[in-house]
């Protein structure tokens, strides 16, 4: 009886995606502080995620933040000059996610204004209702067992190399950076303080990870004696340590961040120059390279040989995002007598699609709204929103459903302007973070063997075939149930060891098969 020695290794692979969608929402009414204005008109309102906590643990995802809310409103003092209000409305949000096997870390998370209802009730009260959709995502993984190695019973195999990257760990901080920042002079009026995160270098260390980059703040202010919004700005450098279990030096790292608010406040000392309070995430990822063995073909020259093959799928790494993108938007004027004042921009995540003129390419991609203020002949604002949608020029071959984009993308800069008559918004964007593509590749699951075959001294000791360019030595040797060695030493081809059978015909060739012994 003979019996088949088989070897295998447990490995990580990747088990698909898992996708959900929330619904966060909104209804608070907003009272306008004693110290600004009466509200006469609102302009826009703003809804937007600040997510604290994001944590997948199990077979569970739980988050916890604010939304928020952002109102921007004329008032009739002094003009019809714009203001800002907002106030933050908490959610918490807990999802029970299909039993299996994640990556460490939080969630890939995206979203964007399902609706938002904004009314001003009276002078000092705006009613407020909306909702917002908040994107949850998971990397799905999958233990499986790889048979690696077959001996005895006159067993050929065809091996096969498998490389990737596995995930490591991922985390979020929640960080605060401070910087010297001028408080608004007479007459100005700061209506936002935002800004976005430019990783410059990351760095893995055992159990640690190093993050290098700037903080560029900046604040939207109403100028003294004018109506159009400038931009004051101000470059942090910042440097973060955050501790990853489980990564070692060698491990590839990729990170970005986000800015989730900020506070400008006068010093405590009137000597001393005001401080901008910058609280802002880093989110950094560690992966590994990986490479395996398998066994992609197997007969036996003894007996009946039955194979089984499955797709066994692995992450790799496509690119590295670290680039920037130029984004122009144009629309006509809605009253040539008007005035453009100044514009926002919101965004929406980053996502795969597959490109229009060619099928077979993948692009990256993502939308926005640029939120633009306009005022009439009279004075009076209005915001018009002007989606737009914003591409990547690389495109890598494949299906869209194959790739996964572990990235961030925010504003670096935008600036409003008006051209004859037409309005422009142009604005340029960070990408950070990598692109992974799953590649799959067919194994032998399980091997039977069965009859032995008749004794093969009573045929010939020879055949004769035709081979054609490009046929796999080990694919011919299988049809006659002959040692791959023996067929390529029979007709003086290349080969050694066991990478003999994996061995193909250059050119059109008469072969000599041998019988296997």
């Amino acid at each position: 009886m003979m019996e088949l020695k088989v070897f295998n290794n447990t490995i990580t692979a990747y088990g698909g995606r898992w996708e959900t969608r929330l619904e966060l929402p909104v209804e608070t009414e907003i009272l306008i502080p004693d110290y600004l204005p009466a509200v006469f008109k609102i302009v826009k309102c703003l809804i937007e995620p600040v997510v604290m906590h994001n944590d997948l643990a199990g077979a569970r995802w739980q988050g916890d933040g604010y939304l928020r809310c952002t109102v921007y409103y004329q008032s009739d003092e002094n003009g019809a000059r714009l203001w800002r209000t907002e106030q933050k409305f908490s959610f918490e949000k807990s999802v029970e996610l299909p039993a299996g096997r994640y990556a460490p870390g939080p969630a890939r998370l995206w979203g964007e204004v399902e609706y938002c209802n904004c009314r001003a009730v009276s002078e000092h009260r705006i009613d407020l209702r909306g909702a917002y959709t908040l994107c949850v995502a998971a990397l799905q993984l999958e233990e499986r067992d790889l048979l690696t190695s077959l001996a005895d019973c006159g067993i050929e195999q065809r091996a096969q190399t498998l490389c990737g990257v596995t995930p490591v760990a991922a985390v979020e901080k929640s960080c605060t950076a401070e910087t010297t920042f001028p408080l608004p002079g007479t007459g100005e009026a700061i209506l936002d303080i935002g800004g976005c995160y430019l990783s410059q270098s990351c760095t893995v260390q055992t159990g640690q990870v190093s993050c290098q980059g700037i903080l560029r703040m900046e604040a939207v202010y109403r100028p003294e004696g004018a109506e159009e919004l400038a931009v004051r700005q101000k470059e942090l450098p910042v440097r973060q340590t955050v501790e990853m279990d489980g990564a070692t030096e060698g491990d590839m790292c990729c990170c970005w961040g986000e800015v989730l608010g900020a506070t400008l406040a006068a010093a405590d000392n009137p000597n001393d120059e005001p401080m901008l309070t910058v609280t802002w995430k880093l989110h950094a990822e560690t992966w590994r390279a990986v490479e395996y063995t398998a066994v992609a073909d197997a007969y036996s020259t003894l007996c009946d040989t039955q194979v089984t093959v499955e797709p066994c799928r692995l992450l790799q790494k496509a690119a590295d995002l670290d680039t920037t993108i130029p984004v122009s938007v144009e629309d006509a004027l809605p009253d040539p007598e008007g005035t453009v004042r100044g514009c926002f921009v919101t965004l929406g995540g980053v996502q795969t699609v597959q490109g229009e003129e060619n099928p077979v390419a993948v692009r990256l991609t993502g939308r926005g709204v640029a939120h633009v203020l306009f005022a009439d002949a009279r004075g009076e604002m209005t915001c018009y929103d002007k989606p737009f949608t914003w591409q990547l020029p690389d495109a890598w071959s494949g299906q869209a459903a194959d790739f996964v984009v572990h990235a961030g993308v925010s504003v670096l800069r935008v600036s409003s302007s008006r051209s004859g008559d037409r309005m422009r918004v142009e604005a340029e964007l960070a990408i950070h973070g990598q692109l992974l593509y799953v590649q799959s590749r067919e194994v032998v699951q399980t091997v039977e063997l069965g009859e032995e075959f008749p004794d093969k001294g009573d045929g010939p000791a020879l055949y004769l075939y035709y081979a054609q360019p490009g046929e796999r030595i080990f694919d011919i040797a299988k049809r006659y149930h002959a040692r791959a060695r023996d067929l390529a030493a029979a007709n003086n081809l290349t080969a050694s060891g066991d990478a003999a059978g994996q061995e193909t015909t250059t050119q059109a060739a008469c072969l000599l098969i041998p019988a296997a012994l």
